[in-house]
């Protein structure tokens, strides 16, 4: 057991190196002790295709996450992205749905990518969006909204929708998410051109992402105050603290909150 592990470790490693192994460079002992015992692996062409799918799979990761800033930056070089992430940021787990996470922060750290600083938050609101498609299902209880008229707000908090998440950036990047998701079409293309030639100006902007019931994700800006609010809520605040943290007219919030499927209902905290 200890021998396959110590093979599959080798295998692991050899998969996630950068550049080529082979030829000049010695095949790592694991990996001969591998090649050994199974003829598919007989020469480097097994590692390479072993790689090479390795590369593929994480491509279609990550443009399936990311399907604007594929379109954007071009599926070539989300391929080229992809492949250098792999090696840089390796997935941590078996399902690569939730692997590139860390793609955003990668891309603002590039400096092949300067002349497009937003595109980092582009990437951080679709990886949200990513997160809130495939968040656990969670059915709305509104008549546990009655709460709010019986109990004491500083022992309330308000149930969110599945991947409720509110991210704050300094530039507009809304707009140029909205055009690109719509389906492929006329529509979207006068979307896109209604851009204009300044995509993402820079204003702070609060970006938030949520999901109702079995539909895709949805995005939308927010003024700051609801903003704060929910980052209150999020953050585990209740609902009194989360309210004096901002100035929000709650009473007309909450039904629209509630329409939208922001809000599912209330519970008293524990």
């Amino acid at each position: 057991m200890a021998t396959l592990e110590a093979q599959q470790s080798a295998l692991l490693h050899a998969l996630l190196t950068p550049g080529n192994l082979w030829p000049g460079h010695p095949v790592p002992a694991g990996i001969s002790a591998f090649i050994a015992d199974n003829a598919y692996l007989s020469s480097a062409r097994g590692l390479n295709c072993y790689k090479s799918n390795a590369h593929a799979s994480a491509e279609r990761a990550l443009m399936a996450a990311y399907p604007v800033v594929t379109a954007i930056i071009s599926a070539e070089s989300m391929a080229q992205l992809a492949c250098a992430l792999w090696h840089t940021h390796p997935p941590e787990r078996g399902d690569l749905a939730q692997w590139g996470d860390t793609l955003p922060t990668f891309m603002a750290g590039s400096g092949q990518l300067a002349n497009i600083p937003w595109l980092a938050d582009v990437a951080r609101v679709e990886w949200a969006l990513h997160q809130a498609d495939g968040a656990a299902d969670a059915p709305p209880d509104l008549p546990t909204l009655a709460l709010l008229a019986q109990e004491d707000a500083a022992h309330l908090t308000l149930r969110l929708a599945p991947g409720l998440q509110v991210l704050t950036h300094p530039w507009a990047v809304v707009p140029v998410l909205q055009a690109h998701r719509q389906p492929p079409g006329p529509d979207q293309t006068q979307a896109i051109a209604a851009l204009g030639s300044d995509w993402c100006p820079a204003r702070t902007e609060h970006a938030l992402v949520w999901r109702v019931g079995h539909r895709p994700a949805q995005l939308v800006d927010i003024p700051e105050p609801d903003a704060t609010f929910l980052q209150a809520l999020l953050s585990g605040h209740a609902l009194l603290p989360a309210l004096e943290a901002c100035d929000l007219d709650f009473a007309n919030w909450l039904p629209q909150a509630i329409q939208n499927g922001w809000v599912l209902g209330a519970d008293v905290r524990p």
